[in-house]
């Protein structure tokens, strides 16, 4: 892959991912439950992709026991918990404010560096993380005449920045060298299972009798473009030009949020709420040049 073509695999998949809250959104609104969704978006997407590298790469898919363990934990800690906490937030609060209050993700792994790592922070890094808090104050708009968005939708959205934090942090540590395609299909076939588990402790119901064929779309969109396209555009993109530069141009996601919620949900985030979504993008810009000049350990595609 050129450079180039890096660069617009990145954009693309920020896109693709920023789709995910509208369309969540769109399917509650036809009578979807989150449970649901989820468990539906994760079983079918493992499928999707574990038949994918069956075709490429059948071998990769044999996996040491003591991977399975890990797998397990980063989807019960990391990026199930977040997707369970992403998807209930949008019940609470709008799509374009949880695409938000989900970015500060890069900065809360900041911190955790930061404190695994001997030493002070560095006083940039410091910089960035009150940077992006600052803007998610303005985000959550307390000064609104309403009160500004609900509280449990706050602490949801950043419930689900804190499980991706965990994802990024605990497979960056514990499984380097791993293949990540290999890394996301497992992990999202535990994430589905996860998901299964809450649902029937909850008495929450997972059949999808009575959806209408809007929700079985917005169910395929769910797993095509902000699940499937755009962890593989991503990786394919990590691999040439570093983690670096695609966690920068990642910072389109809540941006293309942000403009298909108007378009499709009717969203309109307050000049004060723009105002913290840009600190909290500008944050995510500068802590990551920050960190140009640090090794960048390879990544396995």
């Amino acid at each position: 892959m050129k450079r180039r073509t890096a660069l617009v695999a990145v954009a693309i998949s920020a896109a693709c991912f920023g789709t995910l809250a509208v369309f969540a959104s769109l399917a509650y609104e036809r009578g979807a439950e989150p449970l649901q969704l989820l468990a539906w978006r994760f079983g079918l997407a493992a499928v999707l992709l574990g038949g994918y590298l069956a075709l490429t790469r059948p071998a990769a898919l044999r996996v040491p026991h003591r991977d399975l363990g890990r797998y397990a934990v980063l989807s019960v800690a990391g990026y199930g918990a977040a997707s369970l906490c992403f998807f209930f937030a949008l019940n609470y609060t709008e799509a374009s404010v949880v695409a938000v209050l989900l970015y500060t993700y890069p900065t809360m792994v900041a911190v955790v560096d930061a404190i695994l790592a001997p030493g002070p922070m560095d006083p940039g890094r410091a910089f960035a993380v009150l940077l992006a808090f600052a803007g998610c104050a303005l985000v959550v708009d307390p000064f609104s005449a309403s009160g500004g968005t609900h509280p449990l939708g706050v602490i949801l959205g950043l419930g689900a920045a804190a499980g991706y934090t965990s994802f990024t942090v605990l497979s960056h540590r514990w499984m380097p060298g791993r293949s990540r395609p290999v890394l996301m299909t497992y992990t999202f076939g535990m994430t589905a299972v996860l998901v299964c588990v809450v649902a029937l402790a909850a008495g929450a119901r997972l059949s999808p009798v009575g959806w209408d064929w809007q929700v079985w779309a917005l169910l395929g969109g769910i797993v095509l473009l902000p699940t499937f396209a755009a962890v593989l555009l991503y990786l394919r993109a990590l691999s040439r030009i570093g983690a670096t530069q695609v966690s920068i141009l990642s910072t389109l996601e809540p941006l293309f949020t942000i403009a298909l919620a108007a378009l499709l949900l009717g969203d309109r985030l307050s000049p004060l709420q723009f105002g913290g979504a840009a600190l909290v993008l500008a944050a995510v810009v500068f802590s990551e040049l920050r960190a140009r000049g640090s090794e960048e350990p390879p990544v396995v595609i």
